[in-house]
């Protein structure tokens, strides 16, 4: 990150190509430095144009994932076992670059990337700690979802708050997110002057506030389409199955202490519901 690549010397303009130059017949370094600003998506695509292109992204995602990488992984399940996502599960078996099982779990763990996963802190929404308010607290169930765990589903509710704080935050930027699923009952009768707030505090300055976002129904539907939304509350989707991030805007941790995040639905008091919870997670990004 922050890295400037240069172009490489092969494609400065005052080198003549021939009439008949072929993708093949650059460099292999070369390909690999092509390789490295193609998406992830996009290098299966590429390996099965040719053999030669085949093993050169073979080549490029053995390297890609290094020792290093499966190392951070194994000290992110130290600390979240238990509450991994299914594409996360689906690598559960790789402790060591000799447990992968070739090139599907090397293309899993670069969708991870778990080396940017050494600090992230995940709590299980089903959990006490975790509040859950409601109307009628009935209407709120916990299930067991397809990776075996318990999830809240919030089946039918007037109002709905969810809040969790995590302690002892040391200094750093962090991005806080709800892993959550729209279910097939989802109900949001919300006018357009009806915001879900959404809030994550850090300790601050004199001077400074919780940063606190509202969305209108127009995102709830975007949401239910299965679209991804950008914003101040941004949508990622994962790579299996409906779950979704509701991803927050990044605080800045000044001082050691408590972050917080909440989600607030108290404005409109007609029934609403259809929504599962998984986990929330605070994760460190500088």
């Amino acid at each position: 990150m922050g890295v400037k690549h240069s172009a490489p010397t092969l494609l400065c303009q005052n080198i003549k190509y021939p009439d008949n130059l072929n993708l093949l017949d650059l460099p292999h370094d070369v390909l690999l430095l092509f390789c490295n600003y193609l998406p992830l998506q996009d290098l299966p695509n590429l390996s099965r144009s040719c053999t030669h292109l085949n093993l050169l992204v073979g080549h490029h995602i053995d390297h890609l994932t290094s020792v290093k990488m499966i190392s951070s992984r194994a000290r992110f399940l130290s600390t979240n076992t238990g509450l991994l996502t299914q594409m996360e599960s689906l690598v559960d078996h790789v402790r060591k670059k000799e447990d992968l099982m070739g090139r599907k779990d090397m293309y899993r763990l670069l969708h991870i990337r778990p080396d940017k996963m050494e600090e992230v802190k995940r709590v299980s929404c089903a959990e006490e700690r975790v509040t859950f308010i409601g109307r009628n607290s009935s209407d709120k169930v916990e299930v067991r979802d397809e990776l075996g765990r318990k999830v809240v589903r919030v089946d039918r509710v007037r109002w709905l708050q969810v809040e969790y704080s995590w302690s002892e935050v040391k200094l750093g930027r962090y991005r806080v997110s709800v892993r959550m699923r729209v279910e097939d009952n989802f109900t949001w009768p919300h006018t357009e002057h009806q915001p879900t707030v959404w809030t994550v505090g850090s300790p601050v300055e004199e001077g400074e506030e919780d940063i606190v976002v509202g969305v209108d129904r127009a995102w709830w539907r975007h949401l239910r389409k299965g679209m991804t939304l950008g914003g101040r509350v941004s949508v990622e989707k994962e790579g299996l199955g409906k779950w979704v991030r509701v991803v927050l805007p990044e605080v800045n941790v000044k001082r050691v202490g408590v972050v917080q995040v909440k989600v607030r639905d108290t404005v409109c008091n007609w029934w609403k519901g259809g929504l599962s919870f998984d986990f929330l997670e605070l994760r460190r990004v500088g």
